[in-house]
This record gives structure tokens, C-alpha cells and sequence, in this order.
């Protein structure tokens, strides 16, 4: 059926390719409104202690359509497109110090409160049917997304009690974020805080990197490769030049479980708890552009 289908939709494609009165080229940008939509951490009395919500971004690109008739057209675009969005945590976490004298890592427990914008920027090769009504043109179709860089900022502040009942007083960090990098570890930070917790100095990075802690891995957060569906709607000034709004909504799980890591739970200083659940990308764009 696989073969088939392939074969189908090739013959399909070349004959629509053959059937092609005119090529246009062009060119779109604009803005990107854009959030991670997937499943949220809840506390044990059933409070979100997560949120995702929307961060701007822009898109930028070139265009070509087929045109098979005065309303019908064939559509392919590569467009550089940022998504991503604004993550928020506030609840019952933990935090996982390692003393300077070599002693084995501890966890503690508290409250964390993270504000963290991440930036993901794809190479995106949406493929639509496009019809045209006099000023009026819908769009619908699919797009292929490569990641090719993966960012994030913002700041965390922790407060809680160790095991044997020390308070931990409220610190405030920096998050800076390069999810294409390797893990850097406590030891490489030069700008610290120094505490001394359950009798035991520990040192706390003023500015943390992605996978603080984490073990090493040849993967990254964010997945390669993203598939979405796409629609939309453009209004035409004139002949070529239009305002254009569209929806795409992926149909892949853009995280790796491995580096997926609760922000509540731990299962051992060395040992993070991973979830296993679907986070993909919603992305609004607001465009304008021109085609010949």
C-alpha cells in the first residue's frame, strides 16, 4: 500500500506538473505569534504548575506557484521561521546541589518559579493547494520544517529545606540557554554563590546552560525535524501584492523524552524523571508578499 500510494501520488504530482499553464515566482514576510502546545505538570492537588505562553518571532522567504487554472495553483515556499514560545513554572520542584569538598550531590526541596523564552528557528518548506476567488485566496497544505538553531532566556529563583531541615533562602539565576551545545557542568561557571547547606559548602552558577546537571548525550532537546499541517487566507491589494494570515499546527512530538525532564520530580541526584508526551509546535504568521 505504501508503494502504491507513493507511486499514485508521484503520477499525480507529474501530471499536475504537465498540466502547469504558468510558474510565478515571489516572496513573503512577517510576523510569527507562536507557542509549544502539549500536556502540562499538575501538582498532587491537581494545580498546572506549567504554562506555555505566545512569543513573537518573524518569518522571511521565497515563493513559487503553478498555475493550473485561473483559480487552482500549486504552491512551494522556503522560508527561514522562528517558533517556539514563552515557558512558564511555578510550583513544587527541586533543586540538586553538589558540595565542593566531593561529597555525593543531595536534592532539596521547594518552590521554583522559571520564566524562560525559547527560540527555535526552522528552515520551512510548506507545500499548499492554493485557490484564488477575485481578491480573495485559501490555502491548505503541509510543511516541512528543519531546525537549525535552538535558543532560550529567561530566569528561575528557587526557595525550599534540605533534608535535615536547613532553609534554603531564595536565589535568583540566569538561564541561558543553547540546546545545540553540550551539557557545561557546575565546575566550568566562574560566577557563583557560595552556601553552605546541611554543613556542607556548595556552589550555585549564577547563569546556568541548557542540560545543567544532565549527563552527557548526543541529543539534543529539540527535535531535527518537524512535520505541521498548514491553512490560511490572503487578501490581494492589487495583482501581485497581498496580506496574508495562516495557521500551522505540528503533527510531530518536536522534544526527545531523554532530555524532556520533569521540573517536579526526581528520581536520584543522578538520575532526572523523563516525560513521555507529544509537545509540538502552533505557530500564527502574519505575512505580507508579493507574487508575479
Amino acid at each position: 500500500m505504501l508503494r502504491f500510494s507513493l507511486v499514485f501520488v508521484f503520477a499525480l504530482l507529474s501530471t499536475m506538473l504537465l498540466n502547469a499553464q504558468e510558474f510565478s515566482g515571489g516572496f513573503r514576510a512577517g510576523l510569527n505569534f507562536t507557542t509549544i502546545d502539549g500536556p502540562l505538570e499538575s501538582g498532587a492537588d491537581g494545580t498546572t504548575l506549567e504554562a506555555f505562553e505566545y512569543s513573537n518571532g518573524f518569518h522571511v522567504g521565497a515563493m513559487g506557484t503553478l498555475r493550473f487554472t485561473d483559480i487552482f495553483s500549486l504552491r512551494a515556499e522556503l522560508l527561514y521561521s522562528q517558533k517556539g514560545g514563552v515557558y512558564n513554572y511555578n510550583g513544587d520542584s527541586y533543586w540538586i546541589f553538589t558540595p565542593t569538598t566531593g561529597s555525593e550531590s543531595f536534592v532539596t526541596t521547594g518552590n521554583r518559579q522559571t520564566t524562560l523564552e525559547v527560540t527555535n528557528s526552522y528552515i520551512d518548506i510548506p507545500i499548499t493547494g492554493v485557490a484564488r476567488f477575485n481578491k480573495f485566496e485559501i490555502s491548505a497544505g503541509m510543511s516541512l520544517g528543519f531546525l537549525v538553531a535552538s535558543r532560550a532566556a529567561g530566569e528561575t529563583r528557587f526557595a525550599g529545606t534540605s533534608a535535615q531541615g536547613d532553609i534554603i533562602t531564595p536565589f535568583v539565576l540566569t538561564l541561558d540557554h543553547n540546546y545545540f551545545n553540550k551539557p557545561f557542568r557546575q565546575e566550568e561557571n566562574t560566577a557563583v554563590f557560595m552556601r553552605d547547606i546541611d554543613n556542607q559548602p556548595v556552589e550555585i552558577p549564577q547563569t546556568l546552560g541548557a542540560y545543567y546537571q544532565e549527563e552527557d548525550s548526543d541529543e539534543n532537546l529539540y527535535r531535527t525535524l518537524d512535520l505541521g499541517l498548514v491553512g490560511g487566507l490572503s487578501y490581494y491589494l492589487n495583482r501581485g501584492l497581498f496580506l496574508g494570515v495562516r495557521l500551522n499546527y505540528g503533527l510531530s512530538d518536536i522534544t526527545n523524552m531523554s532530555r524532556d525532564i520533569s521540573r517536579q520530580v526526581v528520581n536520584s541526584p543522578s538520575e532526572f524523571a523523563t516525560r513521555d508526551d507529544d509537545d509540538r509546535n502552533l505557530n500564527i504568521q502574519v505575512s505580507v508578499g508579493f507574487t508575479l
